[in-house]
């Protein structure tokens, strides 16, 4: 009798182990079984413990805001204005509260950055005049008192002199805490008026972008 023939899908190949399972065998088919069952177990462990130090979702992670160049030189604040009418403004403010911040002021500056203006802010009340010197831009400044009162306001156009003596000053009526600068012409100018408020809050604030 003559050997059959070896069907390649169902019988190992000449050099295989005896031990290794074929598909035709109830055995080693459990054994193949359990071999895949276990390749696949251990796939799957090493997949959650790569995952395990990433973030929950890392799609919805905040970016960093952004700070403006005129915030990180100055800083910001927030305040609240409330008008004559009773409403009530939620301003975001470059801060000005050091000597050297408020002699700088807004001098060259073309763009507030979406900030909705300047506040000087000073230790005890004063009665120091501003002015334009090499400001650019027209501005208007209201300034208020101790408790936040509003003491009085002025429109102010830029100085062309290159010599600060020559420009001219704009004084309060009274003596104050706190100035606050817009640009001339905004609608907040319109609302420095007697019966208004102004109260810094005290925090930061980012201005819309």
């Amino acid at each position: 009798m003559t050997e059959p023939p070896r069907d390649p899908l169902l019988d190992p190949p000449s050099w295989a182990p005896s031990w290794l399972p074929t598909v035709d065998d109830v055995r080693g088919m459990r054994l193949l079984r359990w071999l895949v069952g276990g390749v696949l177990a251990a796939g799957l462990a090493a997949c959650v413990s790569e995952g395990a130090d990433a973030p929950a979702d890392p799609e919805l992670a905040a970016p960093a805001a952004a700070v403006s160049e005129l915030a990180g030189r100055f800083g910001t604040v927030a305040a609240r204005l409330t008008t004559a009418a009773g409403d009530v403004l939620e301003l975001c403010l470059l801060h000005a509260d050091t000597v050297e911040e408020r002699s700088q002021g807004l001098m060259q500056v073309t763009d507030l950055e979406g900030h909705d203006g300047m506040l000087f802010s000073n230790d005890a009340p004063s009665d120091a005049p501003f002015y334009m010197f090499r400001t650019v831009v027209p501005l208007t400044i209201a300034w208020w008192d101790d408790a936040g009162t509003f003491v009085s306001r002025a429109d102010m156009v830029p100085c062309e002199s290159e010599d600060p003596a020559a420009c001219e000053r704009y004084p309060p009526a009274a003596p104050y805490r706190l100035g606050l600068e817009v640009v001339q012409g905004s609608p907040l100018a319109a609302r420095f008026e007697p019966g208004a408020t102004l109260a810094p809050t005290g925090e930061a604030c980012a201005a819309p972008a």
